[in-house]
């Protein structure tokens, strides 16, 4: 089980929608470190000791994580618009409504039938190979849509490896002004930093170079592909220059035998 899934979930408080399924938030659970919620389902699914915040990245014990029964009472006054039909009312009431309009959904990507709504909401984050998705490096420059089967190939692209390289640069920005404002008396700390500073610097000096290497790969393809198609193109000629040799040494045997 997922969250909830709306027409409007776009426009609501980024408070209401959780991080991990980005869906409006059922039965939320609160991470005691940062203040941040998820699903108590997504929670679930997770199954590590420690708990990192998708928003933050803090890290909060499970053993420190709570149902937030207060907050899902304030919830239930959330406007809603039903993902499927021109219903509207508040969150307290659209479960009902969906069990009672929607039992029976198809999925619009790859015709998969499912009885409920939960089940076709998972279907949708998760599982559904033809779904079109945004690619997750979309805030930087990235902003091809894939379908998700194709996911893999997309990070093959030029377009995809620029924005990799974007993504390295601004850390490696953020993490130099950060530098700038340690004290240089604290020498592990600007110790930690040093190592942080060249690991990402080798980072991106490898991301340069599988670069080069997608680059070389791409011309490679390019270039066989144009090979393969002059063969496609050549082959027809031989086929016939073949058939005249072949014929005109027939009626050469034809002619001494007689």
């Amino acid at each position: 089980m997922v969250g909830i899934d709306a027409k409007n979930k776009h426009i609501l408080d980024i408070k209401y929608i959780c991080p991990v399924c980005t869906l409006i938030l059922r039965d939320p659970i609160q991470l005691n470190e940062c203040g941040h919620r998820q699903c108590q389902s997504c929670f679930d699914a997770e199954h590590e000791i420690t708990i990192k915040c998708r928003q933050c990245q803090s890290e909060t014990s499970r053993t420190e994580i709570l149902l937030d029964r207060g907050f899902k009472n304030d919830m239930k006054s959330i406007p809603i618009e039903c993902f499927s039909c021109q219903w509207t009312g508040v969150l307290n009431n659209y479960q009902e409504h969906l069990d009672e309009h929607h039992s029976n959904l198809k999925c619009e990507y790859c015709g998969k039938e499912f009885n409920s709504v939960n089940k076709y909401n998972e279907h949708k984050i998760s599982e559904c190979e033809k779904l079109i998705v945004d690619c997750i490096l979309k805030d930087f420059g990235c902003n091809e849509q894939i379908i998700r089967a194709e996911m893999e190939d997309h990070y093959l692209t030029e377009q995809h490896q620029y924005a990799i390289m974007k993504v390295v640069r601004q850390m490696l920005l953020q993490l130099s002004g950060r530098q700038v404002d340690y004290d240089l008396s604290q020498i592990t700390t600007a110790g930690t930093c040093d190592l942080a500073t060249t690991q990402l610097q080798e980072l991106f000096e490898m991301l340069n170079i599988l670069s080069g290497v997608i680059e070389t790969l791409n011309n490679d393809q390019e270039r066989l592909s144009n090979e393969s198609l002059q063969i496609q193109v050549t082959i027809p000629t031989l086929t016939e220059e073949l058939s005249k040799v072949k014929l005109s040494i027939e009626e050469s045997n034809a002619f001494l035998e007689g």
